[in-house]
């Protein structure tokens, strides 16, 4: 097996047969631990990234300070090296939260339909008759990460399919005059997705048809220019509109799952099992509306 010169125990690419990996735990920025919920995974990679960003930030000042104390008049760290590193990390943390909303979105909705699979009927399964006949088989399948892991939910209709599918609510409905969900909300989601998509495709760089799709979403974007997430507290501002986006969607969905159950005791008296409760919290997370339901 050819190996590159110089390094005995790597192996070219082109000769390998797997994909190295390392356990979810070990990657600490993820904050992928099975005793999270979708939510707080998500914001605990956005406390990670802003950590990430302040010791870049701290760093340089540190060194800047130790060089003025050392030698005023000798070279020290370069600002133009600074900004541009820094900016480099900027636009690699801002796609990454992106993606990771998408993730949440992802993570969500499987923990939702493990949560409440017991009362949700196969006939509500959407997709292939196999689907149905996994949803309410015992075996060891993980029907529910079989039905949404593969799917991508930066289109809000998927994921208002999605919830109409487990509890036959929306929440966004994008294209709809009558949505109830405020518009400026969702032409900011657009506008996220799109950034996420310029800078995965092309660098940043905003093309031709990025900066109509932009104009279609109600932003303007110079074409021939590069998002920039340090001008303008654009990534900060991101971040916090996601964040608080995702606290909405979990207590719109905990909110909307409760009223769900209840409906499911009154009109088919259908038993709430305290175990379940357990597991949506677990899951999803707790709320009140969820407290108040008649668990035996």
């Amino acid at each position: 097996m050819t190996r590159p010169a110089g390094s005995p125990n790597v192996v070219t690419f082109v000769n390998r047969s797997s994909i190295a990996t390392t356990t979810a735990a070990d990657i600490q920025h993820l904050s992928r631990y099975e005793h999270q919920s979708a939510l707080n995974e998500f914001k605990d990679q956005l406390r990670h990234q802003r950590s990430f960003l302040q010791w870049i930030i701290s760093r340089h000042e540190s060194l800047q300070k130790a060089k003025n104390q050392l030698d005023p008049n000798g070279r020290g760290p370069k600002d133009k090296t600074y900004r541009k590193y820094r900016w480099y990390a900027e636009q690699q943390t801002l796609l990454e939260a992106i993606n990771a909303f998408e993730v949440f979105f992802k993570r969500s909705l499987v923990a939702l339909a493990k949560s409440l699979k017991p009362y949700i009927p196969a006939s509500k399964i959407k997709g292939s008759i196999d689907a149905r006949v996994l949803w309410v088989a015992n075996g060891s399948e993980d029907i529910e990460s079989l039905l949404f892991e593969h799917q991508l939910f930066h289109n809000l209709g998927a994921v208002d399919e999605a919830t109409g599918m487990l509890i036959g609510k929306k929440r966004y409905l994008p294209d709809s005059p009558q949505g109830k969900y405020p518009r400026s909300r969702i032409k900011a989601l657009k506008g996220i997705f799109q950034i996420r998509h310029t800078l995965s495709h092309n660098q940043g760089f905003i093309t031709t048809s990025d900066s109509t799709k932009f104009q279609i979403h109600g932003f303007s974007a110079a074409q021939g220019e590069v998002i920039d997430p340090s001008n303008d507290h654009t990534g900060r501002m991101i971040r916090q509109f996601l964040k608080e986006e995702a606290e909405g969607f979990t207590d719109w969905l905990l909110q909307e799952s409760a009223d769900y159950l209840r409906l499911l005791n009154q009109n088919n008296s259908v038993a709430l099992l305290a175990l379940h409760k357990n597991t949506i919290e677990k899951l999803l997370g707790s709320h009140p509306d969820i407290d108040n339901l008649p668990w035996t």
